[in-house]
């Protein structure tokens, strides 16, 4: 049988300004304008209310943003040898 997690009882937790994670947030917020515009990075962000959702935001965003990392790095190399 397969043992599922218990929700993690911070993940309620309001986020708090002034934090690591909430700098975190930031650069990710940043990073999602840049691939997919100011505004609708801006108004995804602005979704973020409970450490609950950070985790989400998180995990929704660094497979995308790990694979145009990926592609970025795959044509820094094409140029090199080219």
């Amino acid at each position: 049988m397969i043992q599922t997690s218990s929700p993690d009882p911070r993940d309620e937790e309001p986020l708090r300004d002034g934090t690591s994670l909430m700098a975190f947030l930031h650069i990710m917020r940043k990073a999602h304008a840049e691939l997919i515009g100011r505004d609708q990075a801006h108004q995804r962000f602005r979704q973020m209310h409970t450490r609950g959702h950070a985790k989400a935001y998180i995990e929704e965003l660094m497979p995308m943003l790990m694979q145009e990392r990926d592609k970025r790095r795959q044509r820094r190399r094409g140029a090199i040898r080219h």
